[in-house]
């Protein structure tokens, strides 16, 4: 499940005065556009009404990140959806070199979620949000990242509550687990906390920056082993002969994967698969 969209601030390389452009091709499912140091993507799937991730979403994203991996002339990258309301890699994200910081406004449920916890800070507003990982709900598990990294946020007791349960979770209590790091009445509050927080970034050296980050990952994220054996047991899974079932309720449930109740409420709606 995608979400409105998802800002990451990209800070290293900040003390050049003007930034070199990356020189990126066209994407299937991805618009970009740069612009003094900033690097703007859009999620664009013209294959579904409400933009879910997809195989071209995968390599494209793939290949920008591989691309920032060596870059650092990008200040900002902002992600965001062409689609009202919802915004759906994560290694290497979580190693890049930039500090990334995530600003959420709209549902980050699975593939969306685990984008959100591979970046360094994550902030949301507290009003029409929601996160979480429901794929436990359909017969699967979060094997993009995010049975790795939600035990490291919260929490290996709390990480089987909202993995198992498949629940989602607000803003405000996900900030009292740690799940983000903060929750903020509207969005002038968010962003304007992000710009005091992002002032201060810009005016560091960038090997502090970049050594600091690694120093932090050493302990807090998965490795890449880690990842390996979730994918080794996440793709037998898609082999039960009651997923095609499964698969089909969803459909039928979502209208197609059409923006409604459901759709927007799934962490709370998964369980009608089963009635």
């Amino acid at each position: 499940m995608p979400f409105k969209w998802l800002a990451i601030q990209a800070l290293a390389g900040l003390l050049l005065p003007k930034a070199l452009a990356l020189d990126l091709p066209k994407y299937a499912a991805l618009k970009t556009s740069q612009n003094n140091g900033i690097l703007e993507i859009t999620i664009h799937n013209p294959a579904s009404a409400v933009n879910v991730w997809s195989q071209d979403t995968q390599s494209g994203m793939t290949d920008i990140v591989r691309r920032l991996q060596g870059d650092n002339t990008t200040r900002v990258v902002i992600f965001k959806s062409d689609v009202p309301r919802f915004f759906s890699l994560m290694y290497n994200i979580s190693n890049l070199p930039q500090v990334t910081i995530g600003a959420v406004e709209g549902r980050a449920r699975n593939a969306g979620n685990e984008l959100l916890m591979a970046l360094d800070m994550r902030f949301a507003v507290k009003h029409d949000v929601l996160l979480g990982q429901f794929e436990t709900g359909v017969g699967t598990f979060p094997g993009g990242g995010g049975s790795q990294q939600l035990p490291r946020l919260i929490g290996r007791g709390l990480a089987m509550e909202y993995i198992l349960s498949s629940k989602d979770i607000t803003p405000k209590e996900a900030e009292k687990i740690g799940w983000i790091n903060k929750a903020f009445d509207s969005s002038k509050e968010m962003y304007a906390y992000i710009d005091e927080l992002t002032s201060r970034l810009i005016l560091f050296p960038r090997g502090g920056l970049v050594a600091a980050k690694q120093a932090i990952n050493l302990r807090a994220n998965p490795s890449r082993d880690d990842f390996s054996h979730d994918v080794a047991l996440f793709n037998p899974l898609l082999s039960n002969p009651d997923f095609p079932r499964i698969l089909s309720r969803i459909i039928a449930l979502t209208n197609n994967g059409s923006l409604g109740e459901v759709e927007l409420n799934f962490g709370r709606d998964v369980v009608l698969i089963y009635k």
